[in-house]
């Protein structure tokens, strides 16, 4: 059966796959100064051992094609890994993570201390500028907390700042965040929360916000043609050291073969989101482990998969294994029974994979009643390596286990509006999540807790337990909470929990990069040899 199933995967993948685009022709190379500083040029010297040719010009431009265009450029709304590909380079925080080690370090922000278990102050950076000439202030950091938490805003990212209750200035050089409840992860969350600013931001719309970028960091916003690209250049009044690279373009390349393609012939520099099987034709690869878990969100709200039973069902009906080898060739690795990885705080070890058992999956649907009944799939192509060849192969797999269940493929904006709007939650929809913090809270917080921005659930019992473990201090107790929900949510999944993803890009021969462990891309830390 795994044999068979394994043949169906690899067909699945396969399917669709289409030739790419050509490669651009190479810039002309600068005329050579005439000797005797007049406007005729100079005949070019013979190469000899005595007149050695010049090296070639180091490259300063970086070409990286994405899954999809951008929904915003409004850092603070949504919840957008194509906008964030770009606003990581042109906003800044006050903390961020440190791409080798995963720890807090300052950023906007020169250091910290904790007054008391609710209250952080903060002490800004001196000689800090805005793109636009004006210097970054106290009333900017606090104008943009406020803004990300404030309820009428209806941030998309709002639960990974929900701990916070408000921002207040203390004076020219000093910022304080109270918190609701202690928070042990409150410097990590602030490595997503971008300052704006607030004389070029307050009174805009939010469409007015949608296309433009005023930030802080080593590269600003030169243009965005719809449809095509966007543009960063770099920003020669930065505070922190220069980057080397003096712009990047984003060019928007929905299917992988093109990008492969368009990175074999030199027209882009590096190709985001590789599918394993053309590592071999790339230039250079570029792989560790990710951020991303996929998952399938269970409608909990209304219908069916409101019985328990079926929500079993489904997840024993998953063979992970089959679908982390036959689609992704080993750049991916099967839930342990939860959603993200080891390594994330909060993971636990009481819990395992799912056993793959058609039998089983079949005895939880009789006793759930199961009648045949049609079930929607929501899903979408191109924003996550295979996401659509991933829910092909899981429909395959839940119809094998007696699932009546249809896949609905929608546009980038259509499946993140009905995510974000409980009204529309069909019965299932399918998703992957990042972990930025590092933290199971994050996870836990975003989509299983009722006030998160993705849960398909409402559970007092589960909400307790995430706010017990959310404003916990002593890591231990923290740890217990954690493995406690865990197995309750192994008893009674919220989710099918799929595959966590590997980092897998394409790049050119002669670029130079060290991926992070938070899986940003970084202009600033890109260079050519």
């Amino acid at each position: 059966m795994k044999k068979i199933l394994s043949v169906l995967l690899v067909c699945i993948l396969t399917l669709g796959i289409l030739a790419g685009c050509g490669g651009s022709t190479p810039a002309p190379a600068a005329p050579t100064a005439p000797a005797d500083g007049g406007t005729t040029p100079a005949t070019p010297a013979t190469p000899s051992e005595s007149t050695p040719a010049a090296p070639a010009a180091t490259k300063t431009d970086v070409v990286l094609a994405i899954q999809g265009e951008p929904t915003s450029l409004d850092t603070h709304y949504p919840d957008d890994g194509n906008m964030r590909t770009v606003t990581w380079s042109v906003f800044e925080p006050l903390y961020k993570l440190d791409g080798a080690t995963l720890e807090p370090i300052p950023c906007l922000a020169t250091d910290y201390k904790l007054v008391d278990d609710l209250t952080w102050e903060f002490t800004i950076r001196d000689g800090v500028k805005w793109h636009n000439g004006d210097d970054f202030t106290v009333d900017d950091a606090v104008f943009s907390i406020n803004r990300v938490i404030d309820p009428d805003y209806n941030s998309q990212i709002f639960s990974d700042f929900d701990s916070i209750d408000r921002a207040e200035k203390v004076d020219d050089k000093t910022l304080r965040i109270i918190t609701k409840s202690a928070d042990p992860v409150l410097l990590k969350r602030l490595g997503k929360l971008d300052m704006v600013s607030k004389n070029f931001t307050e009174g805009k719309s939010p469409d007015e916000m949608t296309s433009v970028a005023m930030g802080t960091g080593p590269y600003k916003l030169d243009h965005w043609t719809r449809g095509v690209e966007i543009v960063i250049t770099r920003n020669d009044g930065y505070w922190g050291e220069q980057p080397v690279l003096e712009k990047a373009t984003y060019r928007f390349i929905e299917e992988v073969v093109t990008r492969a393609a368009a990175l074999r012939t030199g027209e882009i520099d590096i190709a985001v989101n590789m599918y394993p099987e053309y590592v071999s034709d790339l230039p250079k690869v570029f792989s560790g482990i990710g951020t991303e878990t996929s998952w399938i969100r269970f409608n909990q709200f209304s219908g069916m998969m409101r019985d328990k039973n079926l929500r079993l069902a489904a997840n024993y009906a998953i063979d992970r294994e089959a679908l982390a080898d036959a689609l992704f060739g080993g750049y991916a690795h099967p839930c342990e029974g939860q959603m993200g990885r080891d390594g994330y705080f909060g993971y636990s070890d009481k819990v395992s994979m799912y056993p793959y058992d058609v039998a089983k999956a079949k005895e939880l649907l009789a006793a759930a009643g199961y009648n045949n009944e049609r079930i929607e799939l929501l899903s979408e192509r191109g924003r996550w390596l295979k996401d659509g060849e991933l829910t092909e192969a899981v429909v395959a797999q839940l119809r094998e286990a007696g699932f009546n269940i249809e896949a609905r493929f929608v546009s980038w904006n259509e499946w993140l509006d009905t995510l974000f709007d409980r009204s529309k939650t069909p019965d299932l929809q399918f998703s992957c999540t990042s972990n930025e913090f590092f933290d199971m809270d994050r996870t836990y917080s975003a989509i299983v807790h009722s006030s998160g921005t993705q849960t398909g659930v409402v559970n007092a019992e589960y909400d307790a337990m995430i706010d017990d473990a959310k404003s916990e201090l002593d890591p231990a107790r923290r740890q217990e909470i954690y493995d406690e929900l865990v197995q309750k949510l192994y008893d009674d999944p919220f989710a099918i929990y799929l595959l966590v993803l590997d980092d897998l890009h394409g790049g050119a021969a002669n670029l130079n990069w060290t991926l992070r462990q938070d899986s940003r891309i970084y202009i600033s830390e890109l260079s050519f040899s």
